[in-house]
């Protein structure tokens, strides 16, 4: 058996629609844009076996081979936005963005139950923006994006950053004490200030934080640019003191994770979570940003610590890497090798809504999409491979798909749920003798992103044909991306190395 592999973004099942929370924090009028999906801020637990994702939007995921994801029920449906979730003397406690409950369960997939509601050391209950616990020996610690205004002489709108406190471990929702202020924005450090291009120096949004002790150093994941934007990235500060103090950033490796350009832009608001072997991961949020700024997805990649205990992240990738547990080092690198050949290879289809073109489902962007023609019976996409008329074949190894749910309104019961389809290659360079890769013609899961490895096949063409969707939903292809290589032929003689 090959082993398993997996490709950001993550193909994570029924993703829920976004617009109802989203809205509302943006003052934004659902109806000045098409309703979408979005999942992110993620944080993610490896328990027995198995990883589990608590994200924004909707709670949990769980997974075993990380390729496949099945949401379940925990007992709490959501907790708006960043949830928290941490184990503590054998317990696990969940909060989440702005909520003042605090739940527990005594298994990390619940059901979890109220416990307590987060109070200050003044009996004053609320919630906190983009909470984060860490666990220090019998010491529990809470951490918060904290906003407030610039000193004396500081040319800043708004000073952001993290604040931090130490909690009551008999009762974990009750603060100890005033919180401190242990990271704030740098307007000299360029990733952090806000902006597509980090233009705006008097503004930097620092959220999303996650705390981890590795050995004797305190490490804090945080984010900045803004989510909305491409440059939305995470860097790390240390601390060799303590949990709430001397903080600063690495010198090395800063940002974390960063990729302005590309299918995936962006990678902010995330976790860092052991993995097996001893291995280290990062989980982060990635841009969609097409219906409304803040549409998201979830990527992830290995981090290592360098010679000087530094955290790197050697890449952010998109395209196919193996799973967690298939190589004992990912951190020295995780990539199949398996490259991208349907981008740009001008892709026909039987029919296009008007500006909609074939070629948009090959452009390397989530914002553009193929869309069929209305009547079409069965919506076909041809994506030639290599250059027309020549005779290289490539061996596709994996497949990629991401649609868009055009017509998806779910106020009024127009809902996503699964495409059924059929992916073939063509094992000729005239592209007439067609064979069945994937059969999804009987799909029932609900794939906004669509990843499979495949068996590998020798291919001179792929298509794709939409068979099916869910009731008032056109498909929208954002992109289908083959993975592999080209298929070199082997010497068969010692003359023909020459």
């Amino acid at each position: 058996m090959e082993p398993l592999t997996y490709c950001n973004p993550l193909p994570i099942p029924s993703i829920p629609s976004g617009r109802w929370l989203d809205t509302d924090l943006t003052h934004a009028d659902p109806a000045d844009f098409p309703d979408y999906r979005s999942i992110s801020d993620p944080s993610v637990v490896y328990d027995d076996g198995k990883w589990i994702l608590y994200p924004s939007y909707a709670v949990a995921w769980v997974s075993e081979d990380f390729m496949h994801w099945k949401h379940v029920d925990i007992g709490v449906p959501h907790l708006r936005y960043s949830p928290a979730v941490v184990k503590f003397r054998g317990k696990w406690y969940l909060t989440g963005h702005t909520v003042k409950e605090m739940y527990v369960s005594d298994s990390p997939l619940g059901p979890f139950v109220l416990c307590g509601e987060l109070t200050d050391a003044h009996g004053v209950v609320g919630g906190v923006p983009d909470p984060c616990f860490l666990v220090d020996r019998d010491r529990l610690y809470l951490y918060w994006t904290h906003c407030g205004a610039p000193e004396a002489g500081e040319d800043v709108e708004l000073v952001t950053g993290t604040a931090g406190v130490e909690m009551d471990p008999d009762r974990p929702w009750q603060m100890l004490g005033e919180p401190v202020l242990v990271n704030r924005f740098d307007p000299s450090v360029p990733w952090q200030r806000i902006g597509e291009h980090n233009e705006n120096l008097r503004m930097g949004w620092v959220e999303g934080q996650w705390m981890k002790k590795i050995g004797s150093r305190y490490y804090l994941l945080y984010s900045g640019s803004g989510t909305e934007y491409s440059t939305y990235a995470n860097g790390i500060a240390v601390s060799d003191e303590g949990p709430l103090s001397g903080f600063r950033p690495q010198k090395k490796h800063d940002p974390l994770t960063r990729k302005p350009h590309g299918l995936m832009r962006g990678a902010g608001h995330g976790c860092l979570t052991d993995g097996p072997g001893g291995t280290l991961w990062t989980f982060y949020t990635c841009l969609f940003c097409c219906n409304h700024m803040y549409e998201r997805r979830i990527g992830m990649d290995p981090v290592g610590i360098d010679e000087d205990g530094e955290l790197y992240c050697p890449a952010v990738t998109e395209t196919p890497q193996f799973a967690p547990g298939v190589l004992p080092h990912p951190e020295q690198g995780s990539g199949t090798g398996w490259l991208p050949l349907t981008f740009l290879q001008r892709p026909t289809a039987t029919s296009y809504a008007p500006g909609r073109d074939p070629l948009y489902a090959s452009d390397d962007s989530v914002l553009t999409w193929w869309q069929p023609a209305e009547g079409d019976p069965e919506p076909t996409i041809t994506f030639p491979l290599g250059q027309p008329g020549r005779a290289t074949a490539f061996e596709v190894r994996a497949i990629r798909i991401i649609w868009r749910d055009i017509g998806m309104e779910t106020a009024k019961g127009i809902l996503p749920g699964p495409f059924r389809y059929v992916v073939e290659y063509a094992p000729d360079p005239g592209l007439t003798d067609w064979h069945i890769l994937i059969d999804a013609s009987e799909n029932t899961e609900d794939l906004p992103i669509d990843y499979r490895q495949t068996e590998a096949v020798r291919a001179h063409g792929i298509r794709l044909r939409i068979l099916g969707s869910p009731e008032e939903i056109t498909p929208g292809l954002c992109s289908l991306t083959a993975f592999g290589e080209a298929a070199v032929r082997q010497p068969t003689d010692e003359s023909s190395i020459l």
